[in-house]
């Protein structure tokens, strides 16, 4: 698989975790303690978890947006595919604000993928940031 989308993910200057939580069993607390680690700048995605790992969450996308006025975001997925779809939605209606979508093992379908708009770089088919992202910001100069 091409290291060039990886590369482009972690060329972002934020990066948002949709389905952070509090729960360490869960996915979304792995993803988020990983881009902590990792000293990205990280907001959770999560409208019924206030805060994860010391981190301020946000209800949307378009929240951290608004908060930040950051531009050039990527986006962890960790929700399930109907969820993600409508999530696709949003991102697509920020325009190119967003340059890239990590859709976690489990968190995408067909529909889900068909949604999101031309020219964002979408990272799916079974890649997970646990396995891969260290390799992504060594593409990309982070690390």
């Amino acid at each position: 698989m091409s290291i060039d989308p990886l590369r482009q993910f972690f060329s972002a200057r934020v990066y948002a975790v949709v389905g952070a939580s509090t729960d360490p069993a869960k996915y979304g607390n792995k993803v988020m303690r990983w881009y902590l680690l990792h000293n990205l700048p990280a907001t959770g995605i999560n409208p019924r978890e206030p805060i994860v790992y010391g981190v301020q969450s946000l209800s949307s996308v378009s929240a951290l947006l608004n908060q930040s006025g950051a531009e050039n975001i990527s986006v962890s997925v960790i929700t399930p595919p109907r969820v993600s779809e409508v999530l696709l939605r949003e991102i697509n209606e920020l325009g190119d604000k967003v340059k890239g979508i990590w859709f976690q093992p489990g968190s995408f379908d067909d529909a889900t993928l068909s949604a999101a708009r031309d020219g964002l770089n979408v990272i799916a088919g079974g890649r997970c940031v646990l396995v891969e992202g260290e390799n992504g910001l060594r593409a990309a100069g982070k690390l």
